[in-house]
């Protein structure tokens, strides 16, 4: 959630309270679930709305300087929104963009699906983050987090000059901006459904593919919660074939050989499982 998407958020529930006499300082329980619960949206952004709304009101009743001394969001019912598809960009979806895409967005995704990173991160990353190793990422609430490097991330910003790694008319860029134009691009190289997003979740799949722990995976992420992870993960019915492939035989004691999957603590003493974006089937395919 970024400052822009608060403020218009908070922008439009004022406009809305504004016809009815109201403002966010005088507004109801009931009347925030009224505008909640308009025709046209879907679950998720109503979810998006009420975090908004929720912690608007928190910041205005909590301090020394409380602005109001009730909080009328207090009792208002978050919208659950149901769990859906990962949205995981496919080996060969990864592969075609690479190849169709030009800077800045082909960059974006580089980032994304390489380091993990998320629309605000690449707006932000400057080229004093990375070192041949890894790079430091400052995520939500200015967390920090280390990422080891694959090749084609280090190759990717290595000659980089200074300063932010993503401009626009010499200028930095924000997420939002990162967010739309990767859109507009993806969808004119022929892949409509496809966001920045997309590549993040294809970084998650692909670790836990190569046999990478979810914790591990949580971490470089940067989620305070494995069950956030979870959500960027794309299991298909041949990854449950292959995992149920490798249990040995009932007869047999379950050893720990072959497991290759990195401790949590680890994370970011070692080179990543892969070095490659796309693995070498994909690339024939």
């Amino acid at each position: 959630m970024t400052v822009i998407d608060r403020e218009g958020c908070l922008t439009r529930l004022a406009r809305a309270l504004h016809l009815q006499g109201l403002d966010l300082d005088s507004a109801s329980t009931q009347e925030l679930e009224q505008w909640l619960g308009q025709p046209g949206w879907t679950t998720k952004t109503r979810e998006t709305y009420w975090c908004h709304i929720v912690d608007f009101y928190r910041w205005a009743t909590s301090g020394r300087s409380r602005k109001m001394d009730w909080d009328p969001s207090e009792d208002l019912v978050r919208p659950a929104p149901k769990a859906g598809r990962p949205l995981v960009a496919t080996d060969d979806q990864l592969r075609l963009c690479l190849d169709r895409l030009a800077h800045p967005v082909r960059r974006c995704v580089v980032l994304a699906a390489g380091a993990g990173m998320r629309a605000s991160e690449i707006a932000d990353s400057e080229r004093e983050d990375f070192t041949r190793r890894r790079v430091t990422i400052v995520g939500k609430g200015e967390k920090a987090r280390v990422v080891p490097l694959i090749d084609e991330v280090w190759a990717e910003v290595e000659d980089c000059p200074p300063g932010r790694l993503i401009v626009h008319n010499g200028e930095p860029v924000i997420g939002h901006w990162i967010t739309r134009t990767c859109s507009a691009a993806l969808t004119k190289a022929g892949f409509p459904r496809l966001t920045i997003r997309w590549f993040r979740g294809a970084f998650a799949t692909r670790l836990r593919r190569s046999g990478v722990d979810i914790a591990a995976i949580s971490k470089l992420l940067g989620h305070t919660s494995v069950a956030t992870t979870q959500r960027y993960l794309e299991m298909l019915e041949e990854d449950l074939e292959l995992a149920v492939s490798k249990l040995p035989r009932l007869g047999e004691a379950a050893g720990r050989r072959g497991n290759t999957s990195p401790a949590i603590d680890d994370v970011g003493k070692h080179e990543p499982v892969s070095t490659r974006l796309v693995p070498p089937a994909a690339e024939a395919a």
